[in-house]
């Protein structure tokens, strides 16, 4: 049900948050961009309204980024698309 994949959810956020610790060479303001993401997605996932055009918006950003990371950073990239495949069972 839903309160299972939140959790989900959240773990792929904690393990995001552990590959961007490791992402040493990653630009501050990547970095930056990155907790502004998360953020978005915590809040999305505790249902607090954010409307579609939002919520593709962020999906897409997080998609770029996915491919960005693909040859720099690639455990981030697969964590990223985790992150993807949690928002897209939420419905998001």
């Amino acid at each position: 049900g839903f309160h299972m994949t939140n959790e989900e959810l959240k773990k792929h956020l904690d393990e995001l948050h552990d590959e961007l610790e490791k992402a040493h060479t990653m630009a501050p303001e990547e970095r930056d961009m990155f907790g502004h993401l998360m953020s978005e997605m915590v809040q999305i996932a505790q249902g607090e309204g954010q409307s579609e055009e939002h919520k593709e918006t962020l999906r897409e950003r997080l998609d770029l980024k996915a491919s960005d990371f693909d040859a720099d950073y690639p455990r981030l990239s697969g964590v990223i698309r985790q992150v993807l495949e949690a928002l897209a069972k939420m419905g998001i």
